[in-house]
């Protein structure tokens, strides 16, 4: 084993050590109380045996949405719930906003809430044990009434002189009539050369703009984002970052101009993804289990199953990593800057399969949601 692969896995067991101290063992508070599962520090927001991912605060800072599947369901349904800022018993749970019926496995994701009430969100459905998706789609609707919804954008959609886009994820509002996001390429790969089983890969391909203004509106490109890992807006509806992959830097864009410059670089620390900016505070996970290759058969990848969590100061240039239990993807920043919502897979640690070999390191497929506060 390389020495580089050794370090990673003896890094991430001392995560999950780090992690393990920071609370006690939780248990589930009584119904109908607002309190979380774990009040931490860090809060424990979701627990739930499937993966709970997706925070999107809404724009007053009054709720967090995000999809939630649900395994005690026949058809294992992803889910639209909402759950109080500070975590507690949800107060919105929606299913079925796509592909109504007990047959097909119907999902939401990138919930994307506007100032207005509005919502945005990608939403796909597939028959029960089917690999492919069907009827996948951007849908804009409410947060009060997700189900009432009208279709803005279909997927897969194609883009002159570009590969084709099957997916989008991180939907964000520029303005009242138009969304950005990342379009990706989702492959569907085995898990094992000889297994049955199919992990979703996504690698993103650009930052897409499309006005939802007008029925049928073609997306575009947003220059200079070609392989985005991480989409925020800025502090304006001309600003905007990014994270590209295998890249430990994360990007300013003035829209109106075209021009990019560097807003933060990570270095030695890693790969930056999942950006998110909120004033001067800005979000990314940086480093940990990714890696970024041109594959065969597949092209241009990137690998990723969670990082460390880093919090900056844009202004004094200062820069916290955060340790949690387990690996973090998508946080999430308040709207008063204050929390950070983010998605926390736990390590485990497998036992060698032939003797003389090391453990290995194992990241959960279904992790769930914690809040930190701002350093």
């Amino acid at each position: 084993m390389q020495p580089s692969l050794r370090r990673l896995r003896a890094l991430l067991l001392l995560s999950l050590l780090l992690g393990c101290g920071h609370t006690e063992p939780f248990g589930t508070p009584p119904t109908g109380t607002e309190q979380p599962f774990d009040p931490g520090p860090p809060i424990r927001l979701t627990l739930n045996l499937g993966p709970d991912r997706g925070a999107a605060w809404l724009p007053d800072g009054s709720g967090i949405l995000y999809s939630s599947q649900q395994l005690g369901r026949r058809d294992p349904d992803v889910c639209l719930a909402l759950l109080p800022p500070g975590g507690g018993r949800q107060r919105q749970l929606t299913c079925d906003l796509t592909v109504r019926g007990a047959n097909t496995v119907d999902a939401v994701e990138s919930p994307a809430p506007r100032l207005d009430g509005g919502l945005a969100y990608v939403g796909f459905g597939s028959p029960i044990g089917s690999i492919a998706t069907v009827n996948s789609a951007i849908y804009f609707g409410s947060v009060s009434d997700p189900t009432n919804r009208t279709m803005v954008r279909s997927l897969p959609f194609t883009i002159p002189g570009r590969p084709l886009h099957s997916g989008a994820s991180r939907l964000r509002w520029l303005s009242p009539t138009r969304l950005l996001f990342i379009g990706e390429r989702v492959d569907f790969v085995r898990t094992c050369p000889a297994c049955d089983t199919y992990d979703t890969l996504a690698t993103g391909l650009n930052v897409i703009s499309l006005d939802v203004s007008q029925p049928g509106g073609a997306p575009q490109v947003v220059p200079s984002t070609d392989n985005a890992s991480g989409l925020s807006l800025g502090a304006n509806e001309d600003e905007i970052y990014f994270t590209l992959s295998a890249d430990a830097r994360v990007y300013r864009q003035t829209l109106s101009t075209g021009a990019v410059s560097v807003a933060y670089d990570f270095g030695a620390a890693g790969t930056a993804r999942d950006v998110h900016v909120v004033g001067n505070r800005l979000a990314a996970v940086v480093g940990g289990r990714v890696s970024y290759s041109v594959d065969p058969v597949l092209g241009p990848t990137q690998w990723d199953s969670g990082g460390v969590l880093h919090l900056v100061d844009l202004a004094a240039a200062t820069d916290v990593a955060l340790d949690g239990p387990g690996l973090f993807r998508r946080p999430q920043i308040s709207p008063s800057g204050s929390g950070v919502a983010v998605e926390v897979y736990p390590i485990s640690i497998s036992d060698p399969e032939f003797p003389g070999d090391l453990p290995d390191t194992i990241v959960s497929k279904a992790g769930d949601l914690y809040l930190y506060a701002q350093p």
